[in-house]
């Protein structure tokens, strides 16, 4: 229960005065941001079409119905003229007959793996939908990003290619990277026009959103010089809304507003057609992408808009319900800590760090269930493994494809599973650490409050080791959890704040919260490793087919990812954290085992 003197003076002074800042800062933080670029017309050229909704994948073949997709191509009617497809059965199968139902072109799209059977089905749909909806099936694409997933070689395309061409009419291209048809000019020969994708946020190279048009200049340059009067579309031009950055591209509302405001005034200004990825967020493709893979879309999941195209933008979702939540459990935190007898200064101390305490947690809270650090989100590990096995011949490919089919089968329920146990921890550990600060700042002992905190610490510590490993050997598709994070990096300081407040004579060292003896130094030194490892990581994650396509010499690209080492501001704060949980550690090995207790 409160401690009714909380609400006479100074306590009461110290309170009001630390939520009126703490709702202050949330207001400088969540008002709308001015990126200064208006998109007047209002429509852009075609959208990248996959109609899922929350529980629909194509990894699990759970398609929408033919009623949610025509409702979903009127809804993109408001704001596209066209849409763009990947594959020609499955969810966009009905896509031709209802895009011409609606008024919509439809840029029809087959889907191309390393599964013949599953090719042919998908070359002799598209045929058919080309054929019998012409006025729709404006231009068609066989295959899209093959050669990136190295699932069939550029003359194995090209046989799909000649084929579709011999059969259809309409214009026929093939997408991809921009770089990988420098590495394979021969296909150019077998297409009606080139369709590229320039996406900087995902480039080997990142560039930030203000940086786009150099981009987007510099890549269309080549790729005209390369093949003179050739017809260019850009089949996929984006910006994530939500998600880890990546080094200057960061993920988030303003940037995506001013990207797609910006990119029709470019294609405008530099001639070119371009396809806008995508209208509807994907949650399944956090599967394979992390969050960030699923956030890209023009509306979210629930068909709402994230922005409009003139005026000032969110600068992140749900930002009033988040800040109200904030400020109400801070307050509500430090009535409950704020002892008898705390003067001013103290008690204000007290109700800050209750602020900062509250919006952690909250912060940790709303992420558990967005981003997508799960057993699932590492499925890119299994890929690997599993190509690997397929081309070192240890397992043929319809046994990869049946074996990571399982697997994605089983990844839905697990996300979801492990985002309830991460929301039910977080509210555990909030739990014990405030009521482990009430003790300590009452003056009381809590031994076996103190056991939980270690044993919570520690299993912190476990995670932030493996997430570290995860993202040094392959962070690309993996989130940065720094939000997963901020209950230990903050509960340490004001567990020894408390005490520091309470005026106690042994001052609670932070051994209490650590390891054992022999342990903490090994531990903390894996920690130290762990926050070179994510900078190296990130650094030399820039190397790729399209960072050598632009940079050719060494004497470029080494100064380049030296810069990237430290580019990446949350990759930074993630090293940071790392090493912020390590100095408990460090600083208390020397003491005795029995100071642990």
């Amino acid at each position: 229960m409160y401690d009714a003197s909380v609400f006479r003076r100074p306590a009461f002074v110290a309170v009001a005065l630390a939520t009126l800042t703490a709702a202050l800062v949330w207001w400088y933080a969540a008002r709308p941001v001015d990126i200064g670029i208006d998109w007047h017309e209002g429509t852009w050229n075609s959208a990248s079409f996959a109609p899922f909704r929350a529980g629909q994948s194509p990894l699990t073949r759970n398609w929408p119905t033919p009623e949610q997709v025509e409702n979903d191509l009127a809804h993109v009617k408001t704001a596209f003229r066209g849409v763009r497809t990947y594959a020609a059965i499955g969810a966009a199968q009905d896509v031709p007959a209802l895009a011409a139902r609606h008024g919509l072109k439809v840029i029809h799209g087959a889907w191309l793996s390393s599964t013949p059977a599953d090719n042919e089905a998908e070359v002799s749909a598209l045929i058919e939908a080309a054929n019998r909806y012409p006025q729709s099936v404006e231009r068609v694409i066989v295959g899209n990003e093959v050669l990136l997933r190295r699932d069939l070689d550029a003359g194995q395309i090209i046989r799909h290619l000649d084929r579709v061409r011999q059969s259809i009419r309409q214009p026929v291209s093939y997408a991809d990277v921009w770089a990988f048809w420098l590495k394979n000019p021969q296909l150019a020969d077998h297409v009606d026009y080139l369709t590229i994708h320039i996406l900087p946020y995902w480039e080997d190279e990142p560039a930030s959103v203000t940086d786009m048009e150099q981009r987007f200049v510099e890549v269309i340059g080549k790729i005209k010089a390369a093949f003179p009067g050739k017809p260019i579309l850009i089949g996929e031009a984006g910006w994530p809304t939500e998600g880890r950055s990546r080094g200057p591209a960061i993920a988030d509302l303003p940037n995506a507003a001013h990207f797609l405001r910006r990119l029709p005034q470019l294609a405008a200004q530099y001639g070119f057609d371009y396809n806008v990825v995508e209208a509807y967020d994907q949650l399944w493709k956090a599967q394979q992408e992390g969050t960030v893979g699923a956030r890209w879309g023009l509306y979210d999941v629930d068909r709402q808009q994230k922005f409009g195209t003139t005026g000032p933008v969110d600068p992140f979702p749900e930002a009033g319900l988040r800040a109200g939540a904030s400020v109400l459990g801070g307050l509500a935190l430090a009535l409950w800590l704020i002892p008898a007898g705390f003067g001013l200064t103290r008690a204000l101390a007290v109700a800050g760090l209750a602020q900062l305490l509250a919006a952690g947690a909250i912060d940790t809270l709303w992420h558990a269930q967005r981003l997508a650090i799960s057993p699932a989100s590492v499925s890119w590990c299994l890929q690997r493994l599993l190509f690997f096995a397929a081309d070192t011949g240890l397992l043929d490919k319809p046994t990869v494809s049946e074996l990571y089919r399982g697997y994605m089968d089983t990844t839905p329920a697990l996300a979801e599973a492990w985002a309830w146990v991460r929301i039910l921890a977080t509210v555990v550990a909030t739990g014990v650490l405030a009521a482990l600060l009430r003790a300590r700042l009452f003056g009381r002992e809590a031994p076996g409050l103190a056991r939980a905190a270690r044993l919570g610490y520690l299993s912190y510590v476990a995670g932030a080791l493996m997430i570290s490993a995860m993202l040094a050997f392959n962070g690309r598709y993996l989130d940065i959890p720094i939000p997963e994070f901020w209950l230990p990096a903050l509960g340490l300081p004001a567990l020894w704040l408390a005490a520091r407040l309470a005026g106690s004579p042994r001052g609670y060292g932070l051994a209490a919260l650590t390891a054992p003896g022999p342990a903490r130094l090994k531990l903390g030194l894996w920690l130290l490793a762990g926050a070179v490892a994510v900078i190296l990581g990130e650094g030399f994650a820039i190397v790729g087919e399209d960072f050598t396509a632009m940079h050719p010499d060494w004497s470029e690209r080494a100064p380049l990812i030296w810069h990237a080492f430290f580019w990446n501001r949350q990759i930074l704060a993630c090293a940071l954290m790392l090493v912020w949980l390590a100095l408990p550690l460090l600083a208390e090995w020397r003491r005795p085992a029995a100071a642990a207790t």
